[in-house]
């Protein structure tokens, strides 16, 4: 690693620390709202779910580590996705008043989703601490691709920054994609057999780069673990093409916010 490459890791440092003391700073709770946010919007639905049989026969605490884990492999790809415009809009001022290097949004992007995954890797280890779920050894292969996720979801993040500064329908409509692509796939139900939801996960590449490292994490290898490859490296390709766009719209962007 170069000079270069060391300072813009410690400029998207210095930004996350500043945003994120800055988007406590106010609330009585302060940090633990960073935990509970996943809590909040997990855990009714992992109740509710086990009632209506998402779980396709399996016990009450069997579904309840399936729904768990899916939905915070999911929630690591989702942070991944709004972390970029989130920070980006926070920082808009020091965007358009201070030059630097504008890859360091994403560094503190990145910054955020890293912490946000250490708790809920501990939310995690705690569950299956109290359901005595003893995890497979594909677990570590569960770990080794959590980065891979990442960098899934800022294929799609790092596009959204330059476009959120300029139209705040992007920034309005997130709430609403995230809830339509959360039911697209399999993360609080097993897939079904037949039917259009069927069709929808099977062409969903989220299916498998969500679902099949839960079965990492939590069951072992499933028989078509060999199709994260192709998902994953499409998802990479779409990551060089958003970092072109937010390279060549960014610029276009901070003087539309200079303007504003």
């Amino acid at each position: 690693m170069n000079d270069r490459h060391r300072a813009l890791l410690h400029l998207g440092w210095l930004l996350f620390l500043r945003d994120f003391r800055y988007r406590y700073r106010q609330s009585y709770l302060g940090y633990l709202w960073a935990v509970s946010r996943v809590l909040l919007g997990g855990i009714p639905i992992i109740l509710v779910g086990s009632h209506f049989d998402l779980g396709a026969g399996r016990t009450p605490v069997a579904y309840a580590v399936y729904a768990l884990t899916g939905y915070i492999l999911w929630q690591i790809f989702w942070d991944s996705v709004i972390s970029p415009q989130w920070i980006g809009r926070r920082l808009r001022k020091i965007v358009a008043e201070v030059p630097f290097r504008l890859e360091a949004l994403l560094v503190a992007a990145g910054c955020y989703v890293a912490f946000n995954t250490s708790i809920y890797m501990v939310l995690l280890t705690l569950a299956f601490l109290i359901f005595k779920v003893a995890p497979p050894v594909t677990l570590l292969l569960g770990l080794a691709v959590l980065p891979l996720l990442v960098l899934a979801g800022l294929a799609i993040g790092a596009a959204l920054v330059p476009l959120t500064y300029v139209y705040l329908d992007f920034r309005f409509g997130l709430p609403f994609l995230a809830s339509a692509l959360l039911w697209t796939a399999p993360i609080f139900y097993v897939s079904p057999e037949a039917g259009i939801l069927r069709v929808i996960n099977m062409w969903n590449p989220l299916t498998y780069i969500i679902d099949l490292p839960r079965s990492w994490f939590i069951a072992g290898l499933s028989g078509r673990d060999v199709l994260f490859v192709p998902c994953i490296l499409a998802f990479i390709g779409l990551f060089t093409v958003g970092l072109r766009f937010y390279y060549r719209a960014m610029p276009a962007a901070v003087q539309t916010l200079s303007r504003a």
